[in-house]
């Protein structure tokens, strides 16, 4: 297990003396030299926020996060702005709630807040990682690991745009008691409250929160109340000369808290009980499987579409068509027909790092159910399992194909692989669990 540092996403931060009362973030002067002095920005006060526009696509286990500005210097000669973007501790913790121990070392920039851009006038500029001291000492510092620095130059009156992206990972937190296991909810947090030290309010803004491969029901904006509206899928929230506070500041739940028990101690087919939020159901992998190709078996190891019934990361189903794997197909007819809450897939060879980059791994699905509904899903490039979530049909599913649109290539096979397949059935009400041994 690991520990987590991600982007408390929010307006860049200035601690200058004399303004506002700048969200509670001022300090007054820098404490002491040295590369762990606190964070003092410079020249800040002199650029206003005209317009801010978050976008937030919330995945399973990370969000990507873009925010665009239109700054603008106030004053009539040139301004260079010293200023940093926060960077929020999170730790995973393990069975006894704990945070797991991490080496004890500094990076030169913080390899959770992954691949962080940003950019003034479509130009890149830098970001140096500095730490910040008095996380945990007092309130709106609390929590900070610290922050990305950057240095942008506006000529007299300039409004600049400005552009800040990156990938946040969900703090993980996950227990488990023989063979039952909790997954706590996956939540991002952005600290609104920071702009408050920029000059004078927000002109305009608009922060969109959409899900990417995650339930649009399961997701819920936890703070602030009252203050985003449901658009479609998303959730919305537009604003005109905001002075936020840390009232404003956002926690949103991306998934709820998840436990898993089995469904019969001591069974070899994996199947469970499956409560994520209040909402239960079964995941299972009773089903006939074929495949549109396979590729022949080498000595001892077999690919059969059989495989992916096991979920077992050492086996895998691998198609045996020339080229990449485009327009492969597995279809899977279950064994008792029903409604269906969500397909779980295990996408490429996952027994290690190596062979999972080495062959070909699902991107893009075509869902088919029972021949009269289809939706396509994106899958991440990771080695994990993947959610498809089912919305919109509640029919019972006599038959489903899973056609493969696009890949990720291999680094040295074209074959594309699947390791795992489970189907989760909807329960109506919550089943009898056998108490843990």
């Amino acid at each position: 297990m690991r520990i987590h540092r991600w982007l408390a996403a929010g307006s860049v931060l200035l601690a200058q003396p004399a303004l506002a009362n700048g969200g509670g973030y001022f300090r007054g002067g820098v404490e002491r030299a040295g590369d762990v002095a606190g964070f003092e920005p410079e020249e800040t006060e002199k650029i206003r926020i005209l317009d801010e526009k978050l976008t937030v696509a919330l995945g399973q286990k990370s969000a990507d996060v873009e925010v665009r500005y239109l700054m603008r210097n106030e004053m009539d000669k040139k301004v260079k702005v010293r200023f940093g973007f926060p960077v929020e501790e999170s730790f995973d913790e393990n069975d006894f709630g704990m945070p797991d121990q991490v080496e004890n070392k500094k990076p030169d920039q913080p390899g959770y807040c992954r691949n962080y851009v940003i950019t003034a006038s479509g130009v890149s500029t830098a970001a140096k990682w500095q730490a910040e001291e008095k996380s945990g000492e007092q309130k709106p510092f609390k929590g900070l690991a610290g922050w990305l620095i950057s240095e942008i130059t506006f000529a007299p009156g300039e409004e600049k745009p400005v552009m800040i992206r990156f990938e946040s990972s969900y703090p993980l937190k996950e227990w488990s008691v023989s063979d039952d296991s909790s997954t706590g909810a996956s939540l991002f947090k952005y600290r609104l409250s920071t702009a408050a030290c920029w000059s004078g309010t927000i002109s305009t803004g608009r922060i969109v929160l959409k899900p990417a491969g995650i339930d649009p029901q399961e997701l819920k904006v936890l703070k602030p109340v009252n203050r985003f509206k449901k658009e479609g899928d998303a959730w919305v929230w537009n604003f005109e000369n905001l002075e936020p506070a840390m009232a404003d500041d956002m926690e949103v739940e991306a998934s709820p808290s998840v436990d898993t028990f089995p469904v019969r101690f001591g069974s070899s087919d994996g199947s469970e009980y499956v409560n994520r939020g209040g909402r239960w159901s079964m995941s299972h992998a009773n089903y006939q499987i074929k495949a549109s190709s396979t590729l022949p078996a080498d000595g001892t190891h077999s690919y059969q579409a059989e495989n992916v019934k096991t979920s077992r990361p050492d086996i895998a189903w691998s198609e045996g068509a020339r080229g990449t794997g485009i327009g492969e197909w597995l279809e899977i007819i279950p064994e008792v027909s029903k409604p269906l809450a969500a397909i779980e897939i295990w996408p490429g060879f996952t027994s290690s790092e190596e062979y999972y980059q080495a062959n070909a791994r699902p991107k893009k699905i075509s869902i088919d159910l029972n021949g009269e509904y289809q939706f396509s899903v994106d899958v991440p490039d990771r080695r994990e399992s993947f959610r498809i979530p089912i919305k919109g049909y509640s029919k019972p599913v006599d038959k489903l194909r899973m056609t493969f649109k696009e890949v990720w290539p291999g680094s040295k096979y074209e074959d594309l692989c699947v390791s795992g397949v489970k189907l989760h059935v909807r329960l109506d009400k919550k089943p009898k669990i056998q108490p843990a041994r």
